[in-house]
């Protein structure tokens, strides 16, 4: 860390994310949360072990400390306000863990990626969709993850990190794991000391078990509780909302089991709306990742560079359960985005020479046609920020041109 904080050019890299930052909230932040990330607080342990349980029971010890109601929306505005920033901090943590264990050959290379980075993750949790999210939370701790693989100190508390967000929101197993088990099993691989490959072997076998423990328990036996605790919740859903509306299908589903499926029919086929003019307007990016992976994968040679290959290419797919059964497709194309650049970056920091030969590779390609790489991190902006049902704002406003607007929005 001493090294990047003296280092002139990584301080003003440093300072002009957090102008980016400061920026974007006053761009962005919509000042309100949606009843999907209100109505997730009415869950909690003191009706037995529920999913998503976590913060409706932090919400609720702190409501029994203090002298006043703090179950209220207000309460959870704030909170999400101080996640939003836990989440600022993550990321520069991360870009600071990034670029110390970058020599100076490949800091140039680093901080590109971790500008595009920052520019989709900083607007994510700030809109209305995504503000106070459990998302956040589970970015918080998969960023913590990150930063201790490429510090490699106390990576044990990988274990207990993976293991809260599971509980925080079951829906981690798909969204977020997927990186850290990917480098977990690269450093089984590629340690060759015989205590350290063991040490890994055993972190990685405890992150995957746990949360996959915890998803099959939320999953397919918490949902056992009857219209009394369903009418508890409602009512406490509908306290905390702005507009006393909570969330009937979350409740219906973590409650009482519910399939939510035929209500999501209408969300279904606004995935299929926006998914058709994202993939064409996102069309050159998608080439040049297609063109990033196939000169990774050409560069295998041996067997175990081939089966790195595809695990590292292929963690992505830990998402297709999601997008094929449920409808958050803003969500899902931040997390896709997020896994590429956050793997690539993290594994340039672990030394991984293949790696480093394609970041050398583009970064010719880069100086070369210098215009069209600043034009084309520019027009990411266009794009943000990721929302929730909604992939982006201008998806629906050309999606509503082509395919006429929904009965609602």
């Amino acid at each position: 860390m001493k090294k990047v904080l003296t280092n002139k050019y990584n301080l003003i890299y440093l300072l002009a994310i957090m102008v980016y930052m400061v920026v974007c909230v006053f761009v962005y932040w919509e000042h309100r949360l949606d009843i999907m990330n209100t109505t997730v607080y009415a869950f909690s342990y003191k009706y037995g072990f529920m999913a998503r349980g976590v913060l409706g029971t932090l919400l609720w010890q702190y409501d029994n400390l203090v002298p006043f109601d703090a179950i209220s929306y207000n309460t959870i505005y704030f909170i999400s306000k101080v996640a939003t920033a836990i989440f600022f901090v993550m990321l520069l943590w991360f870009v600071i863990a990034v670029l110390s264990k970058c020599d100076e050959k490949r800091t140039n290379s680093a901080k590109a990626v971790l500008a595009v980075l920052i520019l989709i993750s900083v607007p994510m949790f700030l809109s209305s969709d995504n503000f106070g999210r459990l998302d956040v939370y589970l970015m918080i701790i998969t960023l913590f993850c990150l930063i201790l693989l490429i510090y490699e100190k106390a990576e044990w508390l990988i274990v207990p990190a993976v293991t809260l967000a599971a509980l925080i929101h079951e829906g981690f197993v798909f969204m977020n794991l997927n990186i850290i088990l990917v480098l977990l099993l690269y450093k089984c691989i590629v340690k060759t000391e015989k205590k350290v490959r063991i040490k890994y072997i055993i972190i990685l076998a405890l992150t995957f078990i746990l949360p996959s423990i915890i998803f099959l328990y939320c999953e397919f036996f918490s949902h056992h509780y009857g219209t009394e605790v369903f009418d508890e919740c409602y009512a406490l859903a509908a306290k905390v909302s702005v507009d006393n509306l909570p969330h009937k299908e979350v409740l219906a589903h973590e409650i009482l089991g519910f399939d939510v499926a035929g209500v999501e029919q209408e969300f279904h086929k606004w995935n299929l709306e926006d998914s058709s003019i994202f993939i064409v307007l996102f069309s050159p990016y998608i080439i040049f990742m297609t063109m990033v992976f196939r000169k990774y994968a050409k560069s295998a040679k041996t067997g175990i560079d081939k089966f790195i290959t595809f695990i590292v290419l292929a963690g992505t797919l830990t998402l297709l359960p999601e997008l094929i059964l449920k409808v958050d497709y803003g969500r899902y194309v931040y997390a896709i985005l997020f896994y590429y650049l956050a793997i690539f970056v993290t594994l340039l920091t672990l030394r991984d020479e293949r790696i480093e030969q394609v970041f050398d590779h583009y970064k010719g390609v880069v100086i070369k046609h210098k215009w069209i790489a600043i034009l084309g991190v520019a027009a990411l902006f266009i794009f943000t920020p990721f929302r929730g049902y909604r992939i982006c704002d201008i998806v629906t406003l050309l999606s509503y041109m082509i395919y006429g607007a929904p009965m609602r929005a």
